[in-house]
């Protein structure tokens, strides 16, 4: 097992209304350098709370196709290059885009400038109003009434030998820097100290349809809120621009090609002082996604067991192992690797079972699981956690912490350690969301996040991490970092991307055991 040691540093951080300067990637004086901690990123959709790109439109959904007289949505196929730009419009048709639902644009009110290419008509409604209009250039004064007021932009008409493409609708002060610097400054701010970004919601792994490397977004698709997620080039570039170690997942139908070429586009254009994690898909283990009957199937088909849970994490070692190897071949060793291995925290046969066909742990580095608290609060008949207080509830939790959830740590890093691998976190933190029809319970739903904003949070956060770093923890990757709360679980350590620190326990405790727990690993 490598070991950890406490070392203190001293780093340099400068953060401005208008612009970003942070330690190049590989500084020692990084602000991350000597993180524990990690993030996941939110998804990168148009009713998200992050602000990722100065350039909202980035963030704007799919065309939704309209026609007069027709409902909504039922506008019939869109003409569409490449790169997804509307060619042209039949008569009647429309193309909407969404942009900046629940309360994307509601911290940032103000002038925003759209750019456009080509000959046509932009419509515009919800939150905006059009100040001044000249052709390719319109200025938009964005005015939502609360956290729920998006707007629409709406293509009426173009030209199809010179259709409209290449919008942009750039954030108020970003005019002259968002071509060099896309990511907004406060998003940046927000994640500066972790050292590891964890992109598979940016992915969208989790039940994703590409296979090949033909089929992924490119810094030039039209949006990067589609199925396949958000253009590599990206990710890479915000892991460069933060010094951060990016965690990446490759999709569970994906080519041998698409590894190949994804490893070496990594390898080109990634910091050579910074490392990658490498996983197969997401939670391969969990029956409810689509990557986990696959893997069932797959494993079947193989013969790799007759009963199908077994064939199902086989075939996740199986997979895994061969995606490592193309890495460590474009690379040329496993050096700045991180092959992880992830299984549910809860099941120490899901752990053992991996790590052990076809001695799977000889060719790994660390098994990474999810040890969420409180994930059975919104299981089955609330009516008792209901007729609790927020004290009680948050005792109710505390006690899970410290008896349920040591148990699954101190259990697993007895597995993982044994077969001389480290104990990391893919995800983790509260896991206060209604189950089933439970979801829909606003009462449940309320006084969840109610739970979640309570002061007392911050103080369960910090046991539970330093409860995870006692069991022998390692890189701890927090699930996530900014996301509105509702009835799909209040899981962002900030609601929305300009919430005040101070109002945020979770994101307290993770910053301040950050501070008091610099790490470095040993030569």
């Amino acid at each position: 097992m490598k070991k950890n040691t406490v070392f203190p540093t001293l780093v340099l951080f400068v953060f401005t209304v208008s612009g970003w300067c942070g330690a190049n990637a590989g500084d020692s004086a990084a602000v991350n350098a000597n993180s524990p901690l990690g993030t996941n990123l939110s998804s990168v959709v148009d009713w998200s709370t992050e602000w990722v790109f100065v350039d909202t439109f980035k963030m704007s959904r799919t065309w939704i196709s309209q026609k007069t007289g027709s409902g909504w949505g039922q506008g019939g196929a869109l003409n569409l290059d490449s790169n997804g730009w509307v060619k042209s419009l039949q008569p009647g048709q429309s193309a909407d885009a969404p942009m900046q639902w629940r309360g994307n644009a509601s911290g940032s009110p103000g002038k925003y400038l759209v750019l456009y290419d080509g000959e046509g008509a932009l419509r515009f409604s919800g939150s905006a109003s059009v100040v001044k209009a000249t052709p390719g250039r319109i200025v938009l004064d964005i005015n939502p009434k609360n956290r729920e007021g998006g707007f629409f932009l709406k293509i009426t008409s173009t030209n199809p030998s010179n259709y409209i493409r290449n919008i942009r609708v750039i954030r108020p002060g970003f005019e002259t820097t968002y071509q060099t610097q896309p990511f907004h400054p406060l998003f940046l701010n927000r994640i500066r100290k972790f050292k590891v970004l964890r992109f598979m919601n940016w992915q969208k792994i989790t039940d994703s349809p590409l296979i090949n490397w033909s089929d992924r977004t490119t810094p030039d698709t039209y949006t990067q809120t589609g199925s396949s997620g958000v253009a590599l080039e990206y990710m890479i570039d915000l892991a460069n621009m933060l010094n951060a170690d990016p965690w990446f997942s490759m999709p569970h139908q994906a080519s041998d090609d698409f590894v190949r070429q994804f490893a070496r586009m990594v390898k080109d254009r990634l910091s050579p002082n910074l490392k990658v994690y490498i996983e197969y898909s997401n939670e391969i283990w969990n029956g409810q996604f689509q990557q986990s009957r696959y893997a069932a199937q797959q494993g079947l088909a193989l013969g790799l067991s007759a009963r199908s849970a077994e064939a199902q994490l086989r075939y996740q070692s199986r997979r895994s192992l061969e995606i490592f190897d193309i890495w460590a071949q474009v690379f040329g060793s496993t050096d700045r690797l991180v092959r992880v291995l992830a299984t549910q925290a809860a099941n120490i046969w899901s752990t053992t079972t991996v790590l052990d066909w076809n001695n799977a742990r000889l060719k790994a580095d660390a098994v990474a699981i999810a040890p969420y608290f409180c994930g059975v609060a919104g299981r089955g008949d609330v009516t008792a956690i209901l007729a609790m207080t927020e004290d009680q509830l948050l005792n109710y939790c505390s006690n899970e912490i410290t008896v349920t959830v040591k148990g699954w740590m101190d259990s697993q890093y007895a597995a993982i350690s044994s077969r001389g691998l480290d104990m990391i976190a893919y995800e983790g933190g509260q896991h206060l969301v209604g189950v089933g029809a439970n979801q829909n319970d606003q009462q449940l739903t309320e006084f969840f996040m109610s739970v979640n904003r309570h002061p007392r949070m911050k103080e369960l956060y910090t046991t539970y991490l330093n409860q995870w770093k006692a069991a022998g923890g390692g890189m701890f990757v927090n699930f996530i970092s900014v996301n509105a709360s509702g009835k799909f679980g209040s899981f962002g350590t900030l609601e929305y991307q300009d919430q005040d620190p101070a109002t945020a326990p979770k994101y307290q405790a993770l910053m301040e055991f950050i501070a008091a727990n610099p790490i470095r690993k040993l030569p």
